[in-house]
């Protein structure tokens, strides 16, 4: 989004921010409102496992942890539950239930959107004859990495390319250029390195579907959703996802939903857009963003405290410039990416100056 004003004297600088890259294809998310969040939390205990943990990856990588630490695999005859229910899932693993990956997924995208981590459910594969097996992960948003995030809570897993964890997209561009020879398994919440193997390699992550409906707890009983979102590339349409010896079941039913816009899978949670504007000596902003579950906006001046503001405000424009740093916050209390920007007096009174977003 770009707005112009003019004022003599100021420049204004917002480089380095994030881009706002809207909610096109996901247009559900959880709701942290629905009393059954905190009743999930306190039924099983979870904040324990994160108690004293600040770091925002960390915390999320302490609850992958506590869900494969809770939660036995079986994947041929995994104990019989209400599939896409969370609590029943916990509940019947407490009692020596085993269960595939599905499950993990379900119990992993509740558990990180009950403490506020935006998460979605996929399902990846090689996608081959000769290998037409099919995995379920999750994918969180990490608003201090400022991308997409793949977590696979059966194996306590991700997946790292020179330290930093990837997306399902950004796996998958590795796998396309040279088999992801690059791409580190990383496991646990240590982030110990570990070998290439089985369902855990990256060669799944040839082919991708993202379910579309991302909230399926707090809709409940009504959560369920057949639609698949696929990116629709070049390389999508090479080829032919094989699943369990024959294309993928959704090409048939017309269940794929195709799009060519990579930036509408890898949308932007809690990311702000601003629109600025000078008059009258003072700076006119107007905050814009997709933030499930908004708290609020807040604003620090000159590295002062945080403090909430409204979506469109005004603050006096000093003659020496400002630096203002703003951020979403969600009802659970995470903070999405600062958004940055100064105001500096020019050398030379009376340009004009564009004012960018």
């Amino acid at each position: 989004m770009t707005s112009q004003a003019t004022h003599p004297g100021f420049e204004i600088d917002q480089s380095g921010n994030p881009e706002l890259r809207r909610n096109e294809l996901f247009p559900a998310y959880e709701d942290l409102r629905d009393p059954r969040f905190a009743a999930l939390r306190a039924r099983f205990a979870i904040d324990e496992a994160v108690a004293g943990v600040e770091d925002e990856l960390a915390r999320i990588l302490a609850l992958r942890h506590w869900i494969a630490r809770r939660i036995g695999i079986e994947d041929a005859n995994p104990t019989p539950t209400l599939h896409g229910h969370a609590v029943a899932i916990l509940d019947a693993a407490a009692q020596g239930g085993r269960f595939h990956c599905a499950h993990f997924t379900v119990v992993q995208d509740t558990v990180l959107n009950a403490y506020g981590h935006v998460c979605r459910r996929l399902g990846v594969g090689p996608g081959t004859l000769q290998d037409g097996r099919h995995h379920g992960v999750n994918e969180v948003w990490v608003n201090a990495l400022r991308k997409w995030v793949v977590v696979d809570a059966k194996y306590d897993l991700h997946y790292e390319l020179d330290g930093v964890p990837l997306s399902a997209l950004e796996i998958r561009d590795q796998v396309l250029r040279d088999g992801a020879t690059g791409v580190r398994l990383v496991y646990g919440p240590e982030r110990r390195e570990g070998p290439r193997r089985g369902g855990e390699d990256a060669s799944f992550y040839r082919w991708l579907s993202w379910e579309p409906g991302t909230a399926a707890f707090s809709s409940l009983p009504c959560s369920g959703q057949a639609s698949l979102v696929v990116l629709d590339d070049e390389a999508f349409r090479a080829g032919t996802w094989i699943r369990d010896g024959k294309p993928h079941w959704a090409y048939e039913a017309g269940f794929f939903i195709r799009t060519v816009h990579r930036s509408w899978i890898e949308w932007t949670p809690n990311v702000l857009a601003c629109d600025l504007r000078i008059e009258s000596g003072l700076l006119q902003v107007r905050i814009d963003s997709c933030t499930p579950n908004l708290a609020a906006y807040q604003v620090s001046t000159d590295g002062a405290t945080w403090q909430a503001c409204h979506e469109l405000f005004s603050l006096r424009l000093p003659a020496k410039g400002i630096a203002l740093s703003l951020r979403s916050l969600n009802l659970a209390g995470v903070a999405g990416p600062p958004f940055r920007l100064a105001v500096r007096p020019l050398p030379v009174s009376g340009a004009a100056q564009d004012v960018r977003s």
